[in-house]
């Protein structure tokens, strides 16, 4: 996909800004990090709100290209990035599909309401996601760094989010379950197109030592391979996907361009049913 505008400007402009607007955050993060709450630091308050404006943009920026490559009979993928980095995605797809349901990967929940005041920071994505009408269901797999609110928002979404919580399902197939039978049931809540989004710590962390936010367990690559070839076998459609969080070392890069490879190959295949 080619780089669209942003503020008049190409892909580059936005990687300089990030650069800006990272500097601006780091000392908000700062601040936190010595114990003070948001509500203590009137001096960047204004500095937060420039950073949520700056992030409204980038998903601005995000959306009319996916819709663009939409338009143009293209299919899109996302490279994180962090996990943030899709939300103008999903919001072109919503733009194209009445009902869609994501197929989340990760070891967090990302429920968080703008999680230290940052609107759309990683820990936000799904929080974000559920804003959006036309998602009618999120099944998240492989969670196991969660807060207390973020079940809650599971446990009152009336099943708009099902958890598949990573010790659980350990215990499941500890105990016999095989794991096909578990893909099918998790595949049994999507409706039938379907958004993959990928964060790589939802993977065992020797498989992504460089991740930004790394948590033990999780699950193995073939484990969520098997996952997308059920979905695929299933009829349903894969309609897009996103790979985050990928750390910059050489072993991360190498999982993490092997998740793109057969995620674009089985999209393509999903489709063909169509």
């Amino acid at each position: 996909m080619e780089a669209g505008n942003f503020h008049g400007g190409n892909s580059q402009d936005i990687l300089e800004k990030n650069t800006y607007y990272r500097t601006l955050a780091a000392q908000i993060i700062e601040r936190l990090g010595q114990g003070k709450q948001i509500s203590d630091t009137p001096d960047l308050t204004p500095v937060l709100t420039e950073i949520n404006q700056a992030g409204q943009e980038v998903n601005k920026w995000l959306f009319e290209n996916c819709q663009q490559a939409i338009n143009d009979g293209k299919r899109v993928a996302v490279l994180g990035g962090d996990h943030s980095s899709p939300l103008g995605y999903f919001q072109a797809l919503a733009a194209n599909y009445a009902n869609y349901g994501i197929l989340h990967i990760d070891a967090h929940a990302d429920l968080r309401d703008a999680y230290e005041g940052f609107e759309f920071s990683h820990a936000s994505i799904m929080f974000n996601a559920m804003k959006i009408p036309q998602i009618s269901k999120l099944v998240q797999v492989g969670l196991r760094d969660i807060s207390h609110d973020e079940v809650q928002i599971i446990d009152q979404s009336d099943s708009r989010i099902i958890a598949y919580y990573d010790p659980a399902i350990k215990q499941k197939l500890y105990s016999g379950t095989t794991w096909i039978d578990l893909c099918r049931e998790i595949i049994s809540s999507l409706p039938e197109y379907v958004y993959i989004s990928f964060d790589v710590d939802g993977l065992d962390p020797k498989l992504c030592p460089s991740t930004g936010t790394p948590v033990p367990g999780g699950l193995e690559l073939e484990q969520t391979f098997c996952l997308f070839r059920e979905l695929v076998n299933s009829g349903r459609k894969i309609i897009g996907f996103d790979i985050c969080e990928v750390g910059d070392a050489e072993w991360d890069g190498n999982v993490g361009a092997r998740i793109v490879y057969k995620l674009a190959n089985l999209m393509d295949l999903s489709q063909q049913k169509i």
